[in-house]
């Protein structure tokens, strides 16, 4: 691996902690009285962009790096603020968690084995 593509690796992995802001930060969104957890399928759909651009830089465990910061961001939603509470509390976390894990993780196995079969 460069000195490039570490470079490259490292805006990635900021912009996995940038995108674990944004996607925790607009998770509330409402239409009216419903809720509307939009971010969470862009979380899935983005992760997975990074996932790609990462893999493209390195085949080794570092290509999770921008996926770490981002899950590392996302958990600290779940956590108290100042002893009140959670910042986010209720079944939009788990869905943003669940797609911004999960879309990754399937493309990830899903690579191994095309590459595993493709070899």
């Amino acid at each position: 691996m460069t000195i490039g593509d570490r470079l490259e690796l490292a805006v990635l992995t900021v912009s996995g902690f940038l995108l674990g802001i944004l996607t925790a930060a607009f998770l509330l969104i409402r239409i009216g009285a419903w809720p509307f957890p939009v971010t969470a399928l862009i979380a899935g759909v983005a992760n997975v962009l990074i996932l790609r651009l990462a893999e493209s830089y390195t085949k080794s465990a570092w290509q999770y790096a921008p996926l770490i910061a981002w899950t590392f961001v996302t958990a600290m939603a779940m956590l108290p603020v100042f002893g009140n509470g959670s910042l986010i509390g209720d079944w939009r976390l788990l869905l943003l968690l669940a797609c911004g894990l999960a879309v990754p993780a399937f493309y990830a196995s899903t690579s191994r084995v095309r590459n595993l079969s493709q070899s």
